[in-house]
């Protein structure tokens, strides 16, 4: 059996006609922002700025590391796709797992951030029936995601 073909064009997502990405700020940028305005220091503390701990490695240019991702269906053991061991996505290609169809699911995915505050996630489902696609789902997590040693779920 060949492993299925993954069409890079199918993950891109759809561009939203009339939205505008906000301006990219630095953590450092956020720590000087209005400094005297004692509400934004307590929400700029919420997420962890000026504590001084990071656990970006310098060499990792990743603004989003995802650890796993799992699927979860009523009635049976969830399935938990562990990211960060090598080979992991090889071997997903190779034996990729089944749908039933008309099954509701619903997918959870684990992540860090290092670097930076995001001020949402796209998550880009495409779902193949029989080697085709057939259904393509975008998601978009809005909120304030910041850099943390721990991990985060969606």
């Amino acid at each position: 059996m060949s492993a299925p073909h993954h069409d890079e064009h199918d993950l891109e997502p759809e561009q939203t006609e009339g939205f505008k990405v906000g301006e990219s700020k630095t953590i450092d940028e956020y720590q000087k922002l209005d400094q005297n305005d004692e509400s934004l220091n307590k929400w700029k503390a919420s997420l962890g700025l000026g504590s001084g701990t990071s656990n970006a490695d310098p060499s990792d240019p990743r603004k989003v590391i995802i650890l796993s991702l799992g699927l979860e269906v009523a009635g049976r053991e969830d399935i938990i796709i562990d990211l960060v061991q090598p080979g992991t996505l090889e071997k997903l290609n190779q034996q990729p797992f089944t749908i039933k169809e008309g099954a509701t699911f619903r997918m959870k995915a684990r992540f860090r951030v290092q670097h930076q505050i995001l001020s949402g996630l796209k998550y880009v489902q495409v779902v193949s029936r029989m080697g085709l696609k057939s259904k393509m789902q975008e998601m978009i997590v809005s909120g304030c995601f910041t850099r943390s040693a721990h991990r985060q779920t969606m």
